[in-house]
């Protein structure tokens, strides 16, 4: 659908022309373009952009409309043109669409349906012409008048979330509004995108380091793996105990993730033979937000400590009070390459904790958040000597992740606007992206060289300062 093919034949001939994405069948010796009045026939040209490339497509000004060349324009698009004794046939490249036309008649065919032209198409000088917008949207596609942009495929409208990468730089978002589970594949070309799974499970998977797979659990509990090239499923192992918050090893070998029906077990399976193994088996329940060091030494994760129950000797329950003065969440980190070693405790302070993430230096930094709403959020940094310090930021930090080159954060300023900062292991911020828009969900390549966000409602793909919105 990205190469511009050129159609120039005369479409009242009889040839046989080889078929395919934009080529022109003539199937029958009788078939022939109906002849129109040419008299008021101006010819020109206007220059679109067509899926990114800017094309010049042929005009004539016939009763005070500009059509547009049939041949071309299908070209253009990709599609398929048959003329034959009742007409044009057209058939978009993915055969989700036919549209009938008849030269000198403004009624014509969409998959079926009647619809009507404004102006009939126009016969002239061996090429026929016709309204350029019905034909685009007719053919599935769309088109921007205010900016001469069309597209072969419209994009889709909705609601989404959950965004994620593949190694093919594909965007992979979920459709939260669909009637039914959709996982909605996208190319870097807008209007470019296929439905990659319908699996309801697999909507919350997680992403491999190579960003070849994703990993996900059941409604039993059993862990999935979703080929993010084709979106084949396969099964890994059989056990089928709870398993949440799922995080890969950076060389692909092992899947950690929580176990069991209170947190209290953080585990691993084997990506060869989907042996499960404990890992840490505390009895501390709540854990979550698993995460694991690129070297695969260490392990972080929050705990969500909860109020104390305390009563008389005689158990009354009058007596019954809970203490919440140590409530809150508290980061730990564990040693994942010294045999039974123990959790250490990372903090003390009751903030909310979200977003913890281990740098390449070492670092642990993590979102830090007022229970009680009274205070902006703050990006925090422990160092490996233990000292807590904060980032400082021109703006709110709303979300951040992990990179092999640093830490992506969003964040708003006061007036309302959204920036992304990509920010190294010396602290060096680099803006990546603003807008006044609202922003609602970021995701980042691995290596943070591309991000995918939610703005407005809409799925934008940013890279190397370009912006391109995939969704409308």
């Amino acid at each position: 659908m990205r190469n511009s093919k050129w159609f120039s034949a005369a479409l009242a001939s009889a040839l046989l022309v080889t078929g395919g994405a934009g080529s022109i069948l003539a199937t029958s010796t009788s078939a022939s373009a109906a002849a129109v009045k040419t008299e008021a026939v101006k010819e020109g040209s206007t220059t679109w952009t067509v899926n990114g490339t800017s094309v010049t497509l042929s005009t004539i000004n016939s009763g005070g409309y500009k059509l547009y060349s049939l041949s071309q324009v299908a070209g253009e698009l990709g599609a398929k043109l048959i003329l034959n004794s009742n007409g044009f046939e057209l058939y978009d490249s993915k055969g989700l669409h036919t549209v009938q036309i008849n030269t000198g008649a403004k009624s014509y065919q969409v998959d079926g349906a009647a619809q009507q032209f404004t102006v009939a198409p126009v016969s002239h000088n061996g090429k026929v012409y016709v309204e350029l917008t019905k034909l685009v949207l007719a053919l599935g596609g769309e088109l921007q008048a205010d900016d001469q942009s069309i597209l072969s495929f419209a994009r889709p409208e909705g609601l989404f979330d959950t965004l994620n990468w593949n190694a093919n730089g594909n965007v992979i978002a979920n459709k939260s509004d669909s009637d039914t589970a959709q996982l909605i594949k996208f190319s870097e070309y807008p209007g470019d995108y296929e439905v990659f799974s319908s699996n309801e499970s697999a909507l919350d998977f997680v992403v491999s380091a190579d960003q070849k797979w994703g990993a996900f659990s059941d409604e039993t509990g059993q862990l999935k793996l979703i080929n993010l090239a084709s979106g084949a499923i396969s099964s890994l192992g059989t056990d089928t105990s709870v398993k949440t918050d799922l995080v890969w090893s950076e060389d692909g070998k092992t899947i950690y993730f929580l176990q069991g029906d209170k947190q209290e077990k953080i585990a691993q399976v084997s990506l060869e033979t989907g042996a499960v193994k404990t890992v840490l088996e505390d009895k501390v329940e709540n854990k979550s937000e698993l995460r694991v060091s690129a070297d695969g030494k260490n392990a972080v994760y929050i705990v969500n400590v909860t109020g104390v129950a305390k009563n008389d000797a005689d158990s009354t329950e009058d007596s019954l009070s809970v203490d919440y003065s140590k409530a809150g969440e508290q980061l730990y980190k564990l040693d994942l390459a010294t045999k039974d070693a123990k959790p250490v405790a990372l903090t003390t302070e009751l903030d909310n904790k979200l977003y913890p993430e281990i740098l390449a230096n070492g670092n642990v930094v993590y979102l830090s958040a007022d229970p009680d709403g009274n205070a902006a959020n703050t990006l925090k940094s422990i160092g490996t000597d233990g000292k807590i310090s904060n980032i400082t930021l021109d703006v709110e930090a709303l979300w951040a992740a992990g990179t092999t080159s640093g830490l992506i954060v969003s964040g708003t300023a006061a007036d309302g606007s959204t920036t992304i900062y990509s920010i190294n292991a010396n602290g060096d911020k680099t803006q990546l992206f603003h807008t006044s828009e609202d922003v609602s969900e970021v995701s980042a390549t691995h290596d943070g060289s591309k991000l995918a966000i939610v703005s407005d409602g809409k799925v934008l793909l940013i890279q190397g300062g370009k912006t391109v919105q995939l969704t409308k």
